[in-house]
């Protein structure tokens, strides 16, 4: 099986970082602010991309640590710099399948915008790799459009199938379109 590579253009660094920083960054803003963050709190951003909602999470946990996890070297070198300013980050290059980042480690798995970019021959491993990293009764939030190759009950069996319970699921309209916001246990 061949694993997914991704590496954004030239075009779609611009597009996503200008927008992001501007026009969308109270969406950002407002998603990271719904999820009532403790400051303490251990978080896991998964796709971290650009940095775009990984600096509204950084700035809600500054007694606490954030680690940002992406497989593009590019966005990796865009997510630093964004989050400079952020002494309580590490960032990890790689697929988290494949990653040493220690079990049950994480009070909270963020993913934006996220599962539905991953093949869904990848789904099920990358569910369990993120399980694997909470903590007991850690919690695992996900915001995914609709319409774009993840539909609901995919979600579901994936989260069932990693060991986690469904504590809220919802659908409705953002800035972003139309999405469905999700929040798992352990």
């Amino acid at each position: 099986m061949t694993l997914s590579t991704y590496e954004p253009t030239r075009l779609e660094m611009l597009l996503t970082l200008t927008l992001g920083h501007t026009l969308l960054s109270p969406y950002y803003r407002s998603f990271v602010r719904d999820l009532h963050l403790d400051p303490r709190e251990r978080i896991l951003d998964f796709g971290s991309g650009s940095g775009v909602c990984s600096r509204h999470i950084a700035a809600q946990v500054q007694q606490g640590h954030l680690a940002c996890v992406d497989i593009s070297h590019k966005w990796m070198e865009v997510l630093r710099k964004t989050l400079r300013p952020y002494r309580h980050v590490s960032y990890h290059l790689g697929r988290i399948t494949e990653l040493d980042l220690p079990v049950a480690s994480f009070d909270r798995v963020i993913l934006h915008f996220v599962l539905h970019d991953i093949p869904a021959h990848e789904r099920p491993a990358v569910m369990q790799a993120l399980a694997r990293r909470l903590r007991p009764n850690g919690r695992l939030h996900l915001r995914e459009p609709q319409g774009h190759g993840l539909e609901a009950a995919e979600l579901a069996a994936l989260a069932a199938a990693a060991g986690l319970r469904c504590q809220d699921f919802s659908t409705h309209k953002t800035a972003a379109g139309a999405v469905f916001d999700a929040e798992y246990r352990q």
